[in-house]
């Protein structure tokens, strides 16, 4: 109950989970709410993400008849790093997956019944908490995967749920007449890639630019000039992703998830382990852009490069005709909003978009699990993507642990492709 009241959480705030619980359930009850027992514990023995504690909080309640023990998902604002609190505070990742998850996705989720696009959230408490469903308990669990590298079944589930969220969002906008941005001020206001002398951010971008240019240096298959080459034009490369996350003026925008690494991708599956469905969470970095940017950031963060080389056209096809049967089912022309040249010609130029951003987030979220350890057991090096301290681990990892290696080389190799 110390936790529990640490994080802010009243009896009142879980009377109303509870009832919040039961009308999703459409479960009937006449007779007062009595909570029985309220128990909260870590989420896993190893942290869930980076930007927030995660917790798993079980309810026992019991109204007449009624009796039940109800188990919920808990992300919080860190109570004990407060760094890690302050920047944040500092992004506003907690308010803008707050607004997402209660103001715009409850719009969408109505125009494609058929599959969920986020988790039920039952409280939030916009700047520190949200309490919300435990998917685990529907069923849908992270794929272990090294690297965070899917099979192409999980892709594919993967690639269908974020072709709803997509359409369903220009469906809306096209019932109401009126753009995401208008219909909802300030919400998808970009937070993650900010070009600001002030911004945390911006800094760390700077920092993984420097780190990038050690990998080059570490790179035995690269001569010595190429690699003088690579250094002098990589700062531009990853800065490009400044302009990339802005709304497009020639492509059509939607709502985009905008952090699609594997731990923010849920997977339901069968009795022989091949994927049924798929949720997305952790929407706190989300932002109004194509559907190319989302699309290939997926395929990058998700995918090796070979299975790229044979399967993208499949991938973009399967995304396709999941994103017209949305439209179509809605009554929206799809050819009106991106014939399949259009589509095509959107992927292609957010290619380099998707990979930049895969480019500057992967040397973090793939770190293996040691070097894990010594990150969430530090107040410095949790605040923020890439702080200054974080190079050398990144820079310790590149050298010992070949498969981190090779992912990251293997994203690199494909970034020079643009450097002449």
């Amino acid at each position: 109950m110390e936790l529990i009241k640490r994080l802010g959480v009243t009896e009142n705030n879980i009377k109303q989970i509870v009832e919040d619980h039961l009308a999703i359930k459409a479960i009937p009850w006449t007779e007062p709410i009595q909570i029985a027992n309220i128990i909260i514990q870590p989420f896993s023995a190893c942290p869930a993400g980076f930007l927030a504690d995660h917790y798993i909080l079980k309810v026992n309640f019991q109204s007449g008849s009624i009796e039940e023990e109800l188990q919920l998902f808990v992300k919080s604002s860190p109570v004990d790093k407060m760094l890690l609190a302050q920047y944040l505070l500092e992004i506003g990742s907690f308010k803008k997956e707050t607004s997402v998850l209660r103001d715009i996705l409850p719009s969408l989720q109505v125009y494609c019944p058929s599959r969920q696009l986020a988790p039920t959230v039952h409280l939030a408490l916009e700047l520190r908490l949200i309490i919300m469903q435990n998917l685990k308990s529907n069923g849908y669990e992270v794929a272990k995967v090294k690297s965070g590298i899917l099979g192409e079944l999980f892709l594919r589930q993967a690639l269908k749920t974020l072709a709803c969220l997509h359409a369903t969002s220009i469906v809306h906008e096209e019932r109401c007449k009126k753009s995401l941005l208008q219909l909802f001020p300030d919400i998808l206001t970009e937070n993650a890639w900010i070009n600001s002398s002030t911004s945390s951010r911006t800094k760390d971008v700077e920092n993984v630019i420097k780190l990038y240019k050690t990998f080059v240096h570490l790179c035995d298959h690269l001569s010595t000039k190429r690699k003088e080459t690579i250094v002098l034009q990589i700062a531009t490369l990853l800065r490009s992703i400044y302009e990339f996350v802005k709304p497009s003026i020639k492509f059509r925008n939607c709502l985009n998830h905008g952090d699609l690494w594997c731990n923010n991708l849920m997977f339901k599956a069968d009795v022989t382990n091949n994927p049924t469905n798929c949720i997305l969470v952790d929407y706190q970095m989300s932002r109004y852009a194509p559907p190319g940017y989302d699309i290939n950031l997926l395929l990058y963060l998700t995918s090796s490069a070979t299975c790229r080389a044979q399967s993208r056209n499949t991938f973009l096809s399967c995304y396709y005709e999941c994103f017209v049967e949305v439209l179509e089912e809605n009554g929206i022309d799809a050819q009106n909003i991106y014939s399949k040249n259009t589509f095509q010609a959107c992927c292609d130029y957010y290619r380099l978009a998707g990979l930049v951003h895969a480019i500057i987030i992967t040397p973090e979220v793939t770190l293996p699990p040691s070097f894990l350890e010594q990150i969430f057991e530090s107040n410095e090096l949790t605040a923020g993507f890439m702080p200054d301290s974080k190079i050398s681990i990144c820079v310790k990892a590149f050298q010992v642990d070949k498969t981190y290696r090779d992912h990251i080389l293997e994203l690199m190799d494909e970034l020079f492709t643009f450097i002449a």
